[in-house]
């Protein structure tokens, strides 16, 4: 006779939507609520005993996300956390793999925030021979169970016995306990949320036998009407392809099932054909090949599966003496690893095979078509064609930009080169000055002069090397590299990539981005660039990589050798009244909805300002400066201060008043950063901007 042990009164609860968890199963949870990550957080990565991983796993209303507390259901499964995965960075996301124990009632919440605790009832006997005698004294239910069980050895006789999941469970069977087999069945077949709430609110073990059998019944005639389907249409991939428990009755019910299997080979078809028309390279062919080939093999619907077994008697034999039960190797990370909340190792005594749970993974499915679907948009043999007319190229950079004379050069005559040789690398050009003088704008208009696509990365605080080389698709979550994403975003070869910030790289543990960086920007190697990702050389030769810095004391000169420095110093005073008349009145004119006849800066009004307000190399505070004083004028406009009568035939110009250069000097420090516009007029159609305000 085994000692009856009871779950705590006080149990946390977890939410979860949509889906049933039930006694002797297991599943993932995904935690995306707030109260559920409180839960998670404060209760199961802050201790390390294993009564502080029981907790109460209770379905509610799907689609009710207001008001939780309602729509809870009353009643629960008490539920073992054998595993918390996931990670800390950029954002908390973790997923739970629990194991049920036993049913309970909901009596009253104790506690609503930060997460729920409630007081329960436990209504399931714990696994023991009290069960099992009870069993043998009621011969009508004894029946009920060997019909049970003999439906359930009929449907995994229907299963292909060559995946060691289902041999594992046709092993399992004959052993598993009576009272598990209602639950673990009705948690590998194919039921709506109702049927398994039905199935969680039946109490007494009849009850539940009487409500599970119907749904086994209807599973094994699906597959039965499937297998049928397969053999009428004499279809050769019946015996590699298994049946799938869960994903044929979808199909059945929505009279598919003839085209099932056809789907599959015509999506594996369609990727071939893609990859013979991609235009790869041999290297780049044979892998996206051999990729397919793996994926031909393996089973489309049930790609991977996890047996996790876990013996319910000794686990809650353990409960009773809690203290002397501490989980080793809890691993909570602040640095974005994967937390785990109890090694394997040390749940051993617990992984015997009295419960059983299938686990569908489509992991490595999934990186294999992400993989060759990667390998089949990238721009292999695609290049877009250049502009090489050079007197139109001058004339767009000079409508653009202002100044900035040996970059122009340096573009002119690469498309000189360009024009007497074809097959021109690409140079590696870095733009060294401060902030706002204009390298990231001139970026984009060498891109647009050349015709080309434009792609910025952003490298400022990077510090992962696997931000630029990708990660090795052993890795879960793995994905290529900046350098990869951009071309496969842009779709040429030859575009123009601006490497933005390349000053304020970091290192750490991950590796230094700016070692990596070295193979990306050599002329002599980038022709064979190896994403980890992607595991095969790519041709960066044709890309024009143009990289921006403030400094170059932080740049690794290794890398620094490696670059074409081009120097953009800072403006002169004429030049940023040029800057401003050309390109940043009309800018702010359009964004602030203004039009000439309701404001004009002078050109006074504007060397004031660049004397007296704006003391930097580049223009950003000039920017600044004239979208304040034309807010300023729009609030005017908008409150009707200058009716439109008024401000017929006349002008509203910005302009520098009579105040002393002495006066603007004193008083410069304390009005540099707050200026508008405002009432001091020489004319009432006239605003002032007063350099002593």
């Amino acid at each position: 006779m085994a000692t009856s042990i009871e779950i705590p009164r006080r149990l946390p609860l977890l939410l979860v939507a949509d889906n049933v968890l039930l006694p002797g199963s297991s599943m993932r949870i995904p935690v995306r609520t707030m109260r559920n990550m409180n839960m998670v957080k404060s209760r199961l990565l802050r201790h390390s005993t294993l009564s502080s991983t029981i907790i109460g796993v209770v379905p509610k209303e799907p689609g009710n996300t207001k008001d939780e507390l309602n729509s809870l259901h009353s009643v629960g499964t008490a539920a073992v956390v054998v595993q918390v995965t996931g990670t800390n960075w950029p954002q908390p996301s973790y997923t739970l793999l629990v194991t049920g124990l036993c049913r309970f009632k909901v009596e009253s919440v104790l506690q609503e925030t930060p997460y729920l605790v409630a007081r329960v009832m436990q209504l399931d006997k714990l696994p023991g021979d009290e069960v099992d005698e009870e069993m043998k004294a009621n011969a009508e239910l004894t029946e009920i169970a060997d019909n049970f069980r003999d439906q359930a050895s009929k449907l995994v006789d229907m299963l292909d016995i060559s995946i060691p999941v289902v041999a594992k469970l046709k092993k399992m069977l004959d052993s598993l306990p009576s009272q598990h087999l209602p639950d673990i069945c009705a948690s590998i077949i194919k039921a709506s949320y109702a049927e398994k709430i039905q199935v969680l609110d039946a109490i007494d073990l009849a009850e539940r036998f009487s409500a599970t059998l119907p749904l086994l019944i209807r599973q094994i005639e699906a597959l039965r009407l499937l297998q049928k389907a397969q053999t009428s249409h004499g279809n050769s991939m019946v015996r590699s392809q298994p049946i799938v428990l869960k994903k044929s009755i979808k199909h059945i019910r929505e009279g598919e099932d003839d085209s099932l299997e056809d789907d599959d080979v015509d999506e594996i078809a369609e990727l071939q054909s893609k990859i013979r028309t991609a235009a790869m390279s041999q290297e780049a062919h044979q892998a996206a090949m051999k990729e397919l080939k793996r994926l031909k093999k393996m089973p489309q619907q049930m790609p991977e599966h996890a047996m996790i077994s876990l013996s319910v008697d000794d686990v809650t034999s353990a409960l009773a003496n809690p203290a002397k039960l501490v989980m080793s190797s809890v691993l909570i990370s602040s640095r974005g690893r994967t937390p785990g909340l109890a090694s394997r190792r040390s749940l051993r005594p617990f992984l015997k095979f009295d419960v059983l749970h299938i686990l569908n993974d489509d992991t490595t499915i999934s990186c294999l078509r992400n993989y060759l679907e990667l390998m089949i948009e990238l721009p292999w043999s695609k290049s877009s064609q250049d502009t090489l007319d050079i007197a139109q190229a001058r004339k767009d950079l000079d409508e653009d930009h202002y100044g900035l004379d040996k970059v122009k050069k340096r573009v002119i005559e690469y498309l000189a080169v360009r024009q007497l040789k074809n097959n021109l690398k690409g140079p590696i050009l870095c733009f060294v000055g401060p902030p706002g003088v204009g390298k990231t704008s001139i970026g984009k208009s060498i891109a647009r002069t050349l015709g080309r696509q434009f792609h910025r990365i952003a490298l400022g605080g990077i510090c992962d090397q696997s931000d630029i080389r990708g990660h090795r698709r052993t890795y879960i979550g793995s994905m290529p590299g900046r350098i990869i994403q951009g071309l496969r975003q842009v779709g040429v070869n030859n575009p123009v990539f601006l490497l933005d910030e390349i000053d304020k790289l970091g290192r750490s543990l991950q590796g230094d981005p700016s070692a990596a960086l070295l193979e990306v920007l050599d002329p002599e190697q980038n022709h064979a660039f190896v994403d980890h990702y992607l595991n095969t050389p790519f041709d960066l030769s044709q890309v024009l990589f143009i990289a921006t810095a403030n400094t170059l004391s932080t740049i690794p000169p290794p890398l620094l050798d490696r670059t074409e420095m081009i120097h953009i110093p800072g403006y002169t005073h004429e030049e940023k009244i040029h800057i401003a008349l050309r390109h940043l009145i009309p800018k702010q004119y359009k964004e602030h909805g203004l039009v000439i006849e309701q404001i004009q800066i002078t050109e006074d009004a504007l060397k004031l300002i660049v004397s007296k307000y704006t003391r930097e190399a580049g223009v950003r505070s000039l920017e600044r400066k004239i979208g304040a004083i034309c807010r300023a004028v729009a609030v005017k406009v908008a409150e009707n201060v200058l009716s439109h009568s008024n401000m017929k035939g006349q002008d509203m110009r910005v302009k520098a008043s009579k105040w002393s250069q002495g006066q603007a000097q004193e008083r410069g420090d304390r009005c540099r950063r707050n200026y508008r516009c405002n009432k001091h007029c020489h004319s009432p159609a006239t605003t002032t901007v007063p350099d002593n305000h």
